[in-house]
């Protein structure tokens, strides 16, 4: 019985391994493409030879910018952290309650967008509950105290900039 399965599986595998490299043409740009194992494109995506091989691909760009980055981390430490992502430059903070104004809090969740040190590299949203009847309720974006945050990060990220170069 093991032996019917696993030659099962062999067949499925092998089957899976395809030498056809048939292109497609795409006929309203005229665009030629060759269908990968798990896309339509097989220009695009993962190779069995990224996987192997990971030190030989080109795909280990940093996208985010290291300044933006630590600058967002610190300006963002008030709050507690749920997610941080490194490679793909996103920040989300826990709710927070300011001990000055106890009827609101906040949620905020920075996208750094480039790998350089620009002013629009960095995306901030926030997000704010009231408390009405002990119920935290009411969710809106607050663009006005998103636009101070960026502006604390970007002078933030200057900051270090500059102590770097020194």
């Amino acid at each position: 019985m093991f032996r019917y399965i696993l030659l099962a599986y062999i067949l499925i595998f092998s089957s899976a391994c395809s030498t056809n490299n048939s292109s497609v043409n795409n006929t309203i740009t005229d665009e030629e493409k060759v269908p990968g194992l798990f896309s339509k494109d097989s220009n695009k995506g993962i190779s069995i030879s990224d996987i192997i091989n990971p030190n030989m691909s080109s795909s280990n760009n940093i996208n985010v910018n290291g300044y933006l980055w630590r600058a967002s981390l610190d300006v963002l430490s008030i709050a507690p952290l749920i997610s941080t992502d490194a490679l793909g430059g996103t920040i989300i903070t826990d709710w927070y309650v300011n001990k000055n104004i106890k009827n609101k809090r906040i949620k905020i969740s920075a996208y750094i967008r480039t790998s350089e040190l620009r002013s629009d590299g960095i995306k901030v949203k926030v997000h704010v509950q009231e408390l009405t009847n002990s119920i935290w309720s009411g969710t809106y974006t607050d663009s006005d105290l998103a636009k101070k945050i960026e502006n604390n990060i970007l002078y933030e990220a200057r900051n270090l900039r500059i102590k770097s170069n020194k």
